[in-house]
Order: C-alpha cells, then sequence, then structure tokens
C-alpha cells in the first residue's frame, strides 16, 4: 500500500508540473477515466487530451493459484478533429504478470501490451447544462505486443455511450458494448457483448464520485473461460484545474468469471 500511495504522490507532481497558465472561463476536460462506462462528450476541436493509468493492479485467484497483473502507463490519446468527432489512440508500454501456479510454482512475464486506434462521433448533443447526450465508438485492436499483457490477435469494438445529466449534482451514464474478441488462447475472434451502468455524484465543484457496474456475455469457445463476467466499482476523480483530472478507484468482481479486484490510479491532461 505504501508503494501504491507514492505512485500516487507521483502522479499528483506529474499533474502540477505540467500545469499551464489557464483561461479561467474554459470548459473543465470530460475524461474518461475513471468507472466502467464511458461518457458521451467528444474532445474539442484542435484540443489534445491524455488520460493514463499511472497503475493499475488486478488480482485473480482460482482452484489454489493466483496471478498479479500490473499495467504500467496504459494511455488513451484523444484528439478533437470537429465539434462533433475526435481520433483515438491508444497503447499499453508495459504489463507485468506473475502467476503462482496451485502446485507452487511461479511464471513471471514483463511485455509490451497491444495498441487501439479509432473514432468517436457525436450523435445526439446536449443543448443546455441538463439534457441527453450520446456518442458511438469504433476501436480496432493492433497486436503489437506479446502475451500475456498483448491479446495476441487483432480485435474490433464498438461502443454506444450515453450521457443523461439530470441536474448540476447528478448524472447517469450507460455503455453498450458489442466486440469481437480476440479468444483467450491468442487465435481467432468470438462475441463480446454487453452493457455497464454509471452513477456519478458531484461532491463539489472539483470532486466527484462514481458508483459503476457491468454484466457481459463473453462467448469465448474456451468453456473454461466462457460466460457471464460481472463487475462493480466504485471511484472519485478531482480536477484541481479546467485541464487536468487525477482519480483513483477498484472494480470487484461480481463472480468467477471476473478478476477478484482492480484497483487503479489515473491523471487526465488536456492541451
Amino acid at each position: 500500500m505504501r508503494g501504491f500511495m507514492t505512485v500516487l504522490a507521483c502522479g499528483v507532481a506529474y499533474i502540477a508540473a505540467a500545469a499551464d497558465a489557464e483561461d479561467s472561463n474554459a470548459d473543465r476536460l470530460c475524461s474518461e477515466r475513471p468507472g466502467l462506462t464511458t461518457s458521451a462528450c467528444i474532445t474539442a476541436p484542435g484540443r489534445l487530451q491524455s488520460e493514463t493509468a499511472l497503475t493499475d493492479w488486478t488480482l485473480e485467484r482460482s482452484d489454489g493459484a493466483r496471478a498479479d497483473t500490473i499495467l504500467v502507463g496504459d494511455t488513451l490519446i484523444r484528439y478533437g478533429v470537429g465539434g462533433k468527432t475526435e481520433l483515438r489512440l491508444g497503447w499499453t508500454p508495459y504489463g507485468f504478470e506473475r502467476d503462482r501456479h496451485a502446485d507452487g510454482s511461479v511464471e513471471r512475464n514483463g511485455r509490451v501490451g497491444d495498441a487501439t486506434v479509432g473514432v468517436k462521433t457525436s450523435i445526439v448533443e446536449r443543448t443546455g447544462d441538463t439534457g441527453l447526450a450520446m456518442s458511438i465508438i469504433a476501436t480496432a485492436l493492433l497486436p503489437v505486443g506479446r502475451r500475456p499483457i498483448g491479446a495476441g490477435d487483432w480485435g474490433a469494438a464498438f461502443q454506444l455511450p450515453v450521457t443523461y445529466r439530470a441536474s448540476d449534482k447528478v448524472s447517469l451514464q450507460v455503455t453498450p458494448l458489442m466486440a469481437a474478441a480476440v479468444d483467450d488462447d491468442g487465435r481467432g475472434r468470438h462475441a463480446l457483448y454487453g452493457s455497464a451502468l454509471e452513477i456519478e455524484y458531484s461532491l463539489s465543484e472539483a470532486v466527484k464520485a462514481d458508483v459503476s457496474a457491468q454484466m457481459m456475455r463473453d462467448d469465448d469457445p474456451d468453456p473454461t473461460v466462457r460466460g457471464s463476467p460481472a463487475l462493480s466499482s466504485v471511484a472519485l476523480s478531482w480536477q484541481p484545474s479546467h485541464n487536468m483530472q487525477l482519480d483513483l478507484g477498484t472494480n470487484v468482481g461480481l463472480n468467477q468469471a471476473v478478476p477478484d479486484i482492480e484497483v487503479f490510479a489515473g491523471v487526465s491532461h488536456r492541451f
């Protein structure tokens, strides 16, 4: 835990060092971090936004075995090319997995992860401080990494983020997903579909709390993997300025089809 808090403190220092003089009347950034849903907002034209997981630790236990996975620097870059469209590039520069098998043997792997390219387009725009917004995201997975951090093959996904802002305090988000997900053995693809739901509450002008849940259907051909993974998530985010956000949260598995727990901390910055 001490190491985790050190990483988080470094993230705060990074944000402060990256801060520039800002227009106090500018819109606050709309990050897709944290939580299990994706916001419907689009990056403003000509603006570049980075959203990075400073650290992401996942624990999975099953039948006496244990797998710990740590991702470092998992980043999404968003660039606005029009009032309704943005281009997206993601990459996981490094991941480490430690597997302790039921017989007591331990296997360690440090690998580069995969990249993604995509586009996000607004199809319903909110006209005021409250109301509905909707967009669509198309993403392709490029298998540039190495297993077990990389998927091993190409994949594709479509999302339909919907955000409804009920007031200046409360907003609801729903994100249906359909994907051609890579098989667990890294060869071929299968259907993955489902949705996530989130409630966001503004504790103050700068601090927000998110509670979300996700239910999916994974049709992997491996019967030990195939199932209906379900997750819950609790997260906090803090925006010290219009162009910066720090977040911290955890995802908890609700059944045996997903990892037991995931703890993450990240930073978003708009240039």
